[in-house]
């Protein structure tokens, strides 16, 4: 599994817990590079420091940080050959950096495998001074990279109601 945006670890950590169980062999590569957000006013020197300490009480080691920018840590696992069954992506918001997410998971990502996008109709708060257009959102990113891709990827019906979206990899 990898995950592009891990926050403070909470998916990362729950899937480690619940499916370590049932394979053993799971790694989970986890990628953020808890230094500075366009979308989020949490210090993040906290955030970083509430991951590491969650990092290392969980009793499961089968997770890597990669303390990197999301573009810079995709490339890193394509170069060292990594594959996935699956991805979650809830990184940077922006749309051309959801864009490059997805087309550089797509390459590590295995057929059969799946990638989940959260917060696909997410937008950016007024105060953020960042304007509320659909090229700074998830959505048109998420919905470009389908159509662009829709002959090698099924896309799954979710039951939330659209904020998240997912799609199963058939071909290369």
């Amino acid at each position: 599994m990898i995950e592009v945006g891990t926050f403070e670890g909470g998916t990362t950590f729950h899937i480690s817990d619940s499916y370590s169980r049932v394979v053993n062999t799971m790694q989970i590569y986890c990628i953020d590079p808890h230094d500075v957000s366009d979308d989020l006013s949490d210090d993040l020197s906290q955030v970083h420091k509430r991951f590491v300490h969650n990092l290392g009480v969980c009793d499961n080691k089968n997770i890597e940080y990669i303390r990197k920018r999301s573009m810079d840590g995709l490339i890193d696992l394509v170069n060292r050959k990594v594959t996935a069954q699956f991805i979650y992506v809830d990184g940077d918001h922006k749309g051309s950096t959801v864009l490059s997410d997805l087309v550089l998971a797509f390459h590590l990502l295995e057929v059969g495998g799946v990638i989940l996008c959260d917060d696909t109709n997410w937008k950016h708060p007024a105060e953020s001074g960042i304007p509320d257009s659909p090229s700074m959102t998830p959505r048109m990113a998420v919905e470009n990279f389908i159509q662009c891709n829709w002959h090698r990827l099924n896309v799954l019906d979710l039951p939330n109601g659209g904020s998240q979206t997912a799609f199963v990899k058939t071909s290369d």
